[in-house]
């Protein structure tokens, strides 16, 4: 077949799909539209795919896919408008992933790969946060125009007398933005590995092909860390992807390099730090990860140009804080960790004092201009997941973050927590109790919990979850204690994942008594639960307590 003859070197799964019907189509940007019996793509990985700017217009019955690095074969769920899929076949080959799929009726093909890419990751919320961009070629099918194009002629030349103004060409984005996006659903620091194995290595001795792929960050999560001696094209852009996906860089970038990399990520990489630490690894790697996530992921991505096009766009959800106390000396303590908070766009605070009133005016002092304030006490007499579950009701926000009165909390929690609901898709996000303060014995504790996972259980003071799952699931529940625990249980339940990502920036307080969860102190340091120990509170310096 003549595609399959021109390009000997195709993976071999793509060339026999193309042997196997004369017509059949080898996808490229230049494909004709028209119907054809059989349709390949290849993608390097699955960010390529989700990614690909695929032709509208071809359509097949059957459709093979190949991934040639991927932890997994791409599968699919028809979308209920389209044609019955009546097979799909999955196998590993020539070091990759093929799959076919093979419909009843003809289908874009493109949807079919945009599909794909979405069901390539879990619960993949699609939003443009309010910029359209259009990646295709020539005009699209609306006679709105885009905001942003990939390809400018013709579309960017014309003014639209919808919106005003003319199409802004991606080709014309400087500094980072001309550097992103990343998919922060591909590279992100999901499977950081707190102890390192292996040494530090240096970039120049990798392969890095077109730049940052998951496959690179796999090889990668073991090393202490990369550091970075010489700074090109190809290096700098494979260090931003490397830095989205938390692995520990470091490397003085050059005047070209930094300009690109943005200020914030140029001073995270500057940073010196000991990477034989296994603390300051990790904390080295949570302060790059922020930085690089808020410069080069989709969502900080459409920011930074929807400013340029003078388009309003949204990119993280409203939150509301819900926190109920039934202490009133832990009062001001409980606002000023919320005071602290940055880096969130919309913040509230539902505060739910229990069996006490509250000075509305010195609450709103403590927290000042950025929160805005609700209060919705109860008496004394109403069980504790009925003051949760009615704070909950008032709140205004789209996520839904449980804190704690006792608890410290760092400055980035909120934007953490955000941040690993955008790279995970998990409807409910958490940290765990990595570190304790056991007040009596004025005594640190840090547990070792694994981190950035897919798991059954966080911590009950960081929970944030999805305002309407939280409805659906019933709310908190009517009960004394285990609010949290039935709360991860109905999300479960309905079908929904919890994601845990670092736990360095929250220390939960242990008093003598008090707790819904009371344990023993022993329990607490017993051997097999303790990963190190230190005199006084001496949390994560991301704490920035002093």
């Amino acid at each position: 077949m003549p595609e399959a003859a021109a390009q000997p070197e195709l993976p071999a799964p793509v060339r026999g799909f193309l042997d196997r019907s004369d017509g059949s189509l080898l996808l490229g940007p230049e494909a004709a539209p028209g119907r054809y019996p059989r349709v390949v793509a290849s993608f390097r990985d699955r960010a390529a795919l989700r990614a690909s700017d695929t032709p509208v217009g071809i359509r097949s019955e059957t459709i093979g896919i190949f991934l040639a690095s991927a932890a997994g074969a791409p599968t699919l769920v028809p979308k209920p408008e389209w044609p019955a899929m009546r097979g799909m076949r999955a196998r590993a080959s020539a070091g990759g992933w093929m799959t076919v799929l093979r419909f009843t009726r003809p289908l874009d093909v493109s949807l079919v790969l945009a599909e794909l890419g979405r069901q390539s990751v879990w619960s993949d919320r699609v939003g443009n946060g309010g910029l359209r961009v259009w990646r295709g070629r020539g005009k699209p099918a609306t006679s709105v125009q885009p905001d942003v194009v990939a390809h400018p002629p013709p579309i960017a030349a014309e003014s639209c007398e919808v919106t005003g103004r003319s199409a802004m060409a991606i080709a014309d984005l400087t500094g980072p933005l001309a550097l992103g996006p990343f998919d922060e659903r591909v590279l992100n620091p999901i499977g950081f590995l707190p102890s390192s194995t292996e040494p530090v290595i240096d970039l120049a001795s990798l392969e890095l092909g077109e730049g940052p792929t998951e496959a690179l960050v796999s090889v990668l999560r073991a090393r202490a860390g990369v550091t970075v001696s010489s700074w090109d094209a190809a290096s700098t852009r494979t260090v931003a992807g490397l830095a989205m996906a938390g692995v520990p860089v470091t490397g003085r970038p050059t005047a070209a390099a930094a300009e690109l990399l943005g200020a914030d990520v140029a001073e995270a990489l500057a940073q010196s730090v000991e990477l034989g630490d296994e603390l300051a690894r990790e904390e080295h790697s949570i302060v790059l990860r922020r930085a690089a996530l808020d410069t080069f992921s989709s969502y900080a991505w459409r920011r930074g140009v929807g400013a340029c096009a003078g388009v309003s766009v949204s990119v993280h959800p409203a939150v509301s804080i819900v926190l109920a106390t039934r202490r009133p000396e832990q009062l001001d303590f409980a606002l000023q960790q919320v005071a602290r908070q940055r880096g969130v766009d919309s913040l509230e605070l539902v505060l739910a004092p229990h069996g006490f009133q509250v000075d509305a005016g010195r609450a709103v002092e403590l927290l000042g201009d950025e929160v805005a304030l609700q209060v919705v006490g109860q008496p004394e007499t109403t069980i504790f997941g009925d003051v949760l579950a009615a704070a909950a009701r008032a709140a205004g926000g789209d996520v839904v973050l449980k804190m704690d009165d006792d608890d410290w909390y760092a400055p980035d929690v909120v934007a953490d927590l955000l941040r690993a609901r955008a790279y995970s898709g998990a409807e409910l996000v958490g940290m765990p109790a990595e570190f304790h303060y056991l007040a009596p014995r004025d005594l640190t504790v840090r547990r070792g919990h694994p981190t950035e996972l897919y798991a059954r259980f966080v911590a009950g003071g960081t929970m944030m979850v999805d305002r309407d799952l939280l409805r659906e699931v019933g709310g908190f529940r009517a009960v004394r204690k285990y609010v949290d625990a039935q709360l991860l249980a109905g999300v479960f339940a309905a079908g929904a994942s919890v994601y845990r990502t670092h736990g360095l920036g929250y220390v939960l307080r242990r008093n003598a008594s008090g707790h819904t969860w009371e344990v023993d102190m022993d329990y607490l340091l017993d051997p097999t639960r303790v990963a190190a120990t230190w005199p006084g509170l001496t949390p994560s310096r991301l704490l920035e307590l002093r």
